[in-house]
């Protein structure tokens, strides 16, 4: 089979897939009118799928993807406005979570669904560590303010900035407000050569919250454990990161203690139009 290929006794000629191609590497052949790749530019296909996942007559078939790992839409499972509405005003911010681990088919779930999300080029640049294991969810906080008691000492402004005393000296009193006592940490990141790399993995993050949030699971964004994790060698060799990565960002993970009935106020949009 070639790159791209077309069933010619079932395509409808639409040429939807062409329309939609990002980079416009399909085309129309003159003679029969069944689409076709422009010759010579498989290099520059990005394997988004679109061309496969958007053919009304399932006739299209590009060789990296085999059609058997696309997955069919059930039109049944499509959610209403007000239940799409709800479930993204509904999220939040959890910083006190219960000490029941979450199943790690769980987690391997919400993990695998960043998997979809939208990135500059199509080049799926982010990398997870899950730190599933609630010890060392503990070892990676209690690593943060040793780095803070570093910075305080050797980078006074630095320290003033994150304001690291505050959080020390809420550690020394039994209080974790560096990954609130999360019994899981996500932590993304990526080659530092790559572009839009905050973008792809901001994306990515959220991506990891909201499916956390449909599955009851709680998540907070770990600020300065992320800080940490770019600037602390000890915290990065137990991560494992080398030289070449940027941590994109932590998410702390794990049920909620508290439940929240009601969904807060929010300040008044700024949206300008034209």
């Amino acid at each position: 089979m070639s790159f791209y290929s077309v069933d010619e006794t079932k395509c409808k000629k639409c040429l939807i897939c062409a329309e939609v191609c990002p980079n416009k590497l399909l085309i129309k052949d003159k003679e029969t009118g069944i689409p076709k790749m422009r010759i010579g530019t498989e290099a520059a296909c990005l394997q988004c799928g679109h061309c496969v996942a958007v053919c009304p007559a399932d006739c299209v078939k590009l060789e990296p993807m085999p059609n058997e790992k696309f997955i069919p839409i059930d039109a049944s499972l499509t959610i209403s406005t007000e239940q799409a509405n709800q479930f993204l005003r509904s999220r939040r911010s959890i910083r006190a979570f219960k000490s029941k681990p979450v199943p790690h088919e769980t987690l391997q779930d919400i993990a695998s669904l960043t998997n979809y999300a939208p990135s500059a080029s199509h080049k799926q640049p982010v990398q997870w560590i899950m730190v599933e294991s609630p010890e060392t969810v503990r070892r990676l906080a209690e690593m943060t303010i040793d780095w803070m008691m570093y910075i305080r000492k050797n980078d006074p402004d630095l320290a003033k900035k994150y304001s690291v005393a505050g959080l020390i000296a809420g550690w020394k009193k039994g209080q974790d407000l560096i990954l609130r006592g999360a019994p899981h940490l996500a932590v993304s990141y990526m080659d530092k050569a790559k572009t839009w790399h905050d973008t792809d993995s901001a994306i990515a993050l959220s991506y990891l919250e909201l499916a956390a949030h449909s599955r009851g699971v709680g998540a907070c964004f770990a600020g300065f454990f992320t800080y940490c994790a770019n600037d602390y060698m000890p915290l990065r060799e137990l991560l494992g990161l080398q030289e070449n990565h940027i941590c994109c960002g932590g998410h702390m993970l794990g049920y909620p203690k508290f439940t929240y009935p009601r969904i807060p106020m929010r300040k008044k949009l700024s949206v300008n139009w034209l």
